[in-house]
């Protein structure tokens, strides 16, 4: 048992043995005895893979689902976004006009000249093969009601800095990451962005100012084909994350290899604690004043496991901030959980 924990955790795990059990077992019940709810996404969201807290309207979140069921597929999904309560309810449908959905696979939002916006993030890529990827602006509703369709005010283009040209592929380039993970970072004015299957994971970041204005004259695949592609910027590797107690890993033999995997990104209201989700668990990071995100990047402060390792792909802080809200890809019970966010400021 020693040597499958050792090869387990490894040298970079948290946890000395026979620590780590304790705390392992101190986090699962930690977990059972303040979660608040678990609530039932509706039936229409089964591959829900992002979450952002509304800009405006208090006690709701938007919600999306993948492309479909099938990973790397070229088939179209429908462009949706989909608005819930804290309990689950559908509370509204928007449509993206004109839109189409590669791989959403992310979603935040941010207050743009006064107006209260989405932004969605066609990131994922499951085969690296795309040539640059997407983030969608749209304005969030006044009224939440089902069947709105608006069109996106503005697009980016990015790719990574790792890209290189391939004039014999689509598009162009070749070299390209798969990412879940999107926040906005209204202090620096920047999306955040964090790579999946890398280890390490690294995260980049796109400037505000880079987007293109789209006007309502002419259609969006045309501007969006002209529009320029912007370079994402490196700013830090993810330290490495514990991998899954060990009798997690016996339960879920096939899906634990993945389990440290990052799946969603969430930032506190007050931009200081910033949320990293895997299949397994939740890291806190923490943001001091005048601090940059490498340095704060450098070790978790806290963390918590989550009830089993599950396709949990979405992550959002309430507008308190005092509670984080999950959403899982699925159907059935216990696809949107709530669970009890650090407070306060860490200590050096």
């Amino acid at each position: 048992i020693k040597a499958l924990d050792s090869r387990l955790r490894g040298n970079d795990g948290f946890f000395e043995l026979p620590t780590y059990r304790l705390a392992a077992l101190f986090c699962l019940l930690f977990f059972i005895g303040h979660s608040a709810f678990a609530a039932t996404l509706p039936s229409i969201v089964d591959e829900a893979s992002g979450l952002t807290r509304s800009p405006q309207h208090v006690g709701v979140y938007w919600t999306h689902n993948d492309n479909i069921n099938l990973p790397a597929s070229s088939k179209k999904g429908a462009p949706l976004l989909f608005a819930i309560n804290n309990d689950g309810k559908l509370l509204g449908t928007l449509k993206l006009d004109g839109v189409r959905q590669r791989d959403w696979e992310a979603i935040t939002h941010l207050d743009l000249d006064g107006n209260p916006t989405l932004v969605i993030g066609d990131i994922g890529d499951n085969r690296g093969t795309w040539p640059d990827y997407r983030l969608w602006f749209v304005p969030e509703p006044v009224a939440l009601k089902t069947n709105i369709t608006q069109r996106p005010t503005a697009i980016i283009r990015f790719r990574y800095p790792d890209q290189v040209p391939a004039p014999r592929r689509q598009g162009g380039f070749s070299g390209g990451h798969d990412a879940e993970s999107l926040v906005f970072d209204a202090e620096h004015r920047e999306f955040l962005i964090l790579t999946k299957r890398e280890k390490p994971a690294r995260l980049f970041a796109i400037q505000l100012a880079s987007r293109v204005n789209l006007s309502d004259g002419k259609p969006i695949s045309a501007q969006e084909k002209k529009a320029a592609v912007v370079t994402a910027r490196f700013i830090a590797h993810l330290p490495t994350l514990p991998a899954p107690d060990l009798v997690s890993w016996l339960l879920h033999p096939f899906t634990s290899p993945y389990a440290d995997q990052p799946t969603a990104m969430a930032l506190s209201p007050d931009g200081h604690l910033l949320a990293i989700l895997t299949y397994s668990a939740v890291y806190y990071f923490y943001r001091r004043a005048n601090e940059d995100w490498q340095t704060a990047l450098q070790k978790p402060f806290a963390s918590v496991s989550l009830p089993s390792i599950e396709q949990w792909e979405g992550a959002s802080f309430s507008a308190n901030g005092q509670r984080l809200m999950v959403v899982r890809e699925g159907a059935g019970e216990r696809t949107l959980i709530s669970i009890p966010a650090p407070q306060g400021v860490p200590a050096e």
